[in-house]
């Protein structure tokens, strides 16, 4: 943790009246994560924070059927579900910016237009089964605007662009497959300050619009003044639950580090 301050309004409490979109139940692992059970629903921003180690990404990773829990229930909207793979989660309407966008994020040689459609091609097909080009186009340029990302040709590829505008590449991707929830993990790793403040801002409109967002950072005042909640997991076990109008950032730090 590089104990950096970033000086934002906090959240303010979650009102608890949307509905459950994910919801885990004993999820166990071995040697990964024991025994993890939460919930997120509509509009709700969770936090997972934590020590290196602690299986944060391995829980993201299961969560988005990457690998495959030994234990334990994955409910979204109240259905069971089992992933064999990614291609599963999409299905069930999850996305999920990685950790590391440069190699499992984006495909960063290959055109920034590309990379946005990526989630979402064969919803862009014509019925012939060609790529519909116009809508294609259409769908970068709304979100390369929505996103405020600095690009000067989408035919450029991912490697043109900051590591801030290819963070919001990723996150592009994933706001064009329309999931009703948005795993981040490490959202803000490598990006300067303002980005950081654009990507906060992104994840609590996606809230407003009623996605589910589980953020994962071992930053405290990242997680403390954009979240709902914050889970601190030790050693691949969820410790406390804490609500940020109702907790300090010490008492989130001091939790971390027990």
């Amino acid at each position: 943790m590089t104990g950096q301050r970033f000086e934002f309004t906090p959240l303010p409490a979650y009102a608890q009246n949307g509905d459950v979109k994910l919801a885990v139940n004993n999820l166990s692992k071995q040697g990964q994560f024991q025994d993890i059970s939460f919930s997120v629903r509509a509009g709700e921003i969770v936090s997972i924070t934590g020590l290196l180690g602690a299986g944060r990404t391995e829980l993201c990773m299961a969560l988005f059927g990457m690998t495959q829990p030994d234990s334990g229930d994955i409910l979204i909207n109240g259905q069971r579900v089992q992933f064999a793979s990614n291609r599963d989660a999409i299905s069930h309407g999850i996305g999920y910016v990685s950790e590391d966008r440069m190699s499992t994020g984006l495909v960063m040689e290959q055109a920034i237009q590309d990379n946005i459609t990526a989630s979402v091609l064969p919803r862009l097909r014509k019925p012939s089964g060609f790529l519909d080009h116009i809508r294609a186009n259409r769908l970068v340029k709304t979100l390369i605007s929505s996103l405020a990302i600095k690009v000067a040709d989408p035919k450029l590829p991912v490697t043109s662009l900051s590591g801030g505008n290819a963070q919001r590449i990723s996150i592009a991707k994933w706001i064009a497959a329309e999931p009703e929830v948005l795993i981040l993990d490490s959202p803000t790793v490598g990006v300067d300050v303002a980005n950081k403040e654009a990507i906060y801002n992104i994840a609590k409109d996606l809230a407003q619009q009623g996605m589910a967002i589980i953020m994962v950072s071992d930053e405290i005042p990242e997680v403390f003044y954009n979240s709902h909640r914050v889970i601190v997991m030790k050693e691949g076990r969820f410790t406390h639950d804490f609500h940020p109008t109702h907790a300090t950032e010490q008492e989130i730090m001091e939790a971390v580090n027990a």
